[in-house]
């Protein structure tokens, strides 16, 4: 596995891209379920800025959840497996995630967006609007069709930016090297 070209994605890169789209599906669950339960009369009394400001933290929220996630899952590696852990994420000593996580939730964040970008072009291209489009209602709806073409394009390509964010670290790492 080690000895793979740098053009197909490691094992890293699809553990990432499929905890990845999981978390997704379980915030857009909470999202489902809170904005059933919402009473919209609140929202009537808002200022316009305060639509915006709401607006964007909605936006942003999965940078936060996706950085407690990662930090979290962390932990669980410290306590479990000390041993597989990278050393900029060993030995967390709290709960607040640090920036390794922050990094990760942005990262995560920006994944999602391309993701969602490529996948919705490529879903116009080869398959109908129409069908796109009904398949989009049909995964905001429910949780039963996790294996679909269109699901199994995102998970290649949130694989492929994980693995270009590898590639990236790794040429990082060996630059800062060969400056010391």
């Amino acid at each position: 596995m080690k000895n793979l070209p740098p053009w197909i994605p490691s094992f890293n890169a699809w553990m990432s891209a499929i905890l990845l789209l999981l978390l997704v599906r379980g915030m857009k669950f909470v999202l489902k379920e809170i904005l059933e339960r919402i009473d919209y009369d609140v929202f009537s009394s808002l200022s316009y800025q305060s639509y915006i400001l709401l607006y964007l933290a909605v936006i942003l929220s999965p940078i936060v959840v996706i950085a407690i996630a990662h930090n979290l899952l962390h932990i669980c590696l410290d306590l479990f497996a000390p041993d597989i852990q990278t050393p900029e994420m060993s030995l967390r000593k709290f709960w607040f995630p640090g920036l390794m996580s922050w990094w990760e939730g942005l990262y995560g964040w920006l994944a999602i967006a391309l993701t969602m970008i490529i996948s919705t072009a490529i879903g116009i291209i080869i398959f109908s609007p129409n069908h796109y489009f009904s398949e989009m209602a049909a995964w905001w709806q429910g949780m039963n069709n996790f294996f679909t073409p269109l699901m199994l394009i995102r998970l290649v390509c949130v694989a492929y930016l994980y693995q270009f964010e590898q590639l990236v670290r790794q040429h990082l790492i060996a630059v800062g090297a060969e400056n010391q």
